[in-house]
Formats: C-alpha cells, structure tokens, sequence
C-alpha cells in the first residue's frame, strides 16, 4: 500500500505540472492580451460588448502559440526537474531508441488507427448532439494558423502528452500495479483532459492502443510516432476538407483497411523479438534487492 500511494503521488505530481503551466500560461496571455487590446479598443471608441468579441476571436487566434508555449515549458520542467534528481526525463520517461521494424510497425498502426478510429465516427449511429461536441472542438483548431497547428497540435503536444501519460503517469503506476491496470488508468485520464464524452472515449481508446506498444517495447518513442501521425492527420483534415466529399463506399473500405492495419500492427509487435519486458524484469529484480 505504502508503495501504491508513492507512485500514485510521483503520478500526480507530474500531472499537476502540466495542468498548473498550461493554466498559468493562458492565464497570463489572457491578461497581457487583454489589457493591450483593451487600449486599443477603448481608443477606437468601441463599446465594452464590441471589444469583449474582438477580445475572444483575438484570444482564439492566439490559441496556437499558447499551446505551443504550454508544451515547451512543459517539458523544460520535467527536463529540470529531473537534471535537480540528478536523473535524466530519457530515462525516466522511457524514451528510448526505436528499431526500424518499431518505427515501421508504428506507422502501419497510425495508419490504421487513422482510418478505423476516424471513420468510426462517422459510420457509428452516434447522436448528433454528442458529435457536435466533436465537431466544435475540431472547428476551434481552425481559428489560428495551420503553422501553429502543426508545430503545437502534429508536433509538439504529441511529444509531451507521451512524456507525461505513457512515459511519467504510466511507468509510476506499473511500479504498483498490473501493466494493464496502470494503461487503464492512464488512458482514462488522458482521456478526460481530452473535454467531452466523444472526444474522451476517443483519446481513452487512443491511450490504450498506443499502451499495447508501450508495455511491450518499454519505450514511449513509437507512441510518440503513432501520436504524431494521427495528430497530423486530424490537422490537414481540419484545414484541408479533402474529405468532404468521400462516398460511403470508400470510407467503408477505408475503414477496413484501418481495421486490417490495425491488426497487422498489434500482431507485429507482440511478435517481434525486439519487443520484450527484459528491462522491466531487470527493474523488478533490482527493486527486490
């Protein structure tokens, strides 16, 4: 127990450094941009009503760079934090190099889970009141830059979403529990900061099928390119409705595939010689010293 609780709090711990900078970072370009375009609008003679909406839409094109500067100072401070324990965030967070045959698996499985996982959205009798939470979170993406997008969202949010939820959050809760117990937690809690009910059971499913590799080749580095891919993906999409006019057909075979893909990645991993717990039998022998 007493064990359970110290990894549960390391868990916590650097969770609560993503949730504090992230707010304090919105909170302070909030108040920067707030009190700077406030001039401006009170200069131009506009009311208070008209500058709170000009305030809003210039909040959501600012909304790139703010997640973009949430992710880099995110990890400058697990990367401090670990150089104070005299420790490393690659060892701690498990990144660690990928063989060619992990990273060519990763994209087989991005690829699939790109095509499945989207499609079934669409294809599934989803009630259209719970799409529109979906649907409202995707339009949000669009109201910055697709640079900032793509260096934020494909980029850099992948990176530190995977350091945090698969290398810190899970590693500490495997240390006092079943592998599969520690992916169902961490991936249910990737799955709230996600919002609403669509996208949480999305990223939990997302979180579990990036978990199967990640349990099985000790290392965050192929979810880390799963995670961008699909990322990358939902951001052309965005921008880009190349996707508009696909027929039922299509997106049915699409969605096939996905599945076949899918298939060919988690058979792979479970049978490639390069993916094996050695490691994590190293670290449980050690600890029973």
């Amino acid at each position: 127990m007493k064990n359970l609780l110290k990894q549960i709090g390391k868990a916590l711990g650097y969770f609560a450094v993503y949730l504090v900078t992230s707010n304090v970072v919105t909170m302070v370009f909030s108040l920067i941009l707030g009190y700077v375009k406030g001039k401006e609008y009170k200069a131009a003679g506009m009311s208070y009503e008209e500058g709170l909406e000009l305030l809003k839409a210039d909040q959501a094109a600012m909304t790139g760079i703010i997640l973009l500067i949430s992710a880099v100072l995110t990890l400058l401070i697990y990367f401090i934090v670990e150089k104070v324990k005299k420790s490393s965030i690659f060892k701690e967070a498990d990144i660690k190099p990928a063989t060619g045959k992990q990273i060519g698996l990763s994209v087989v499985g991005a690829l699939g889970a790109m095509f499945f996982m989207n499609f079934m959205l669409t294809i599934l009798p989803i009630p259209q009141d719970l799409l529109g939470d979906l649907t409202s979170g995707v339009s949000k993406l669009t109201t910055y830059p697709f640079w900032q997008a793509i260096l934020a969202n494909a980029l850099l949010i992948p990176i530190m979403e995977e350091v945090l939820f698969r290398g810190y959050i899970f590693s500490r809760l495997e240390k006092a529990m079943p592998s599969i117990v520690a992916a169902l937690i961490s991936s249910v809690v990737f799955g709230i900061c996600h919002g609403g009910l669509v996208w949480a059971i999305w990223a939990f499913l997302l979180g579990m099928f990036i978990c199967v590799v990640r349990i099985k080749s000790r290392s965050i580095v192929p979810g880390i390119i799963i995670h961008i891919i699909m990322n990358t993906y939902a951001m052309v999409v965005s921008y880009f409705p190349v996707l508009e006019n696909i027929t039922y057909p299509v997106m049915y075979t699409l969605t096939a595939v996905g599945g076949i893909l899918m298939a060919v990645y988690v058979v792979g991993i479970l049978k490639d010689k390069n993916y094996s717990d050695k490691e994590q039998a190293k670290v449980v022998v050690t600890e029973s010293k």
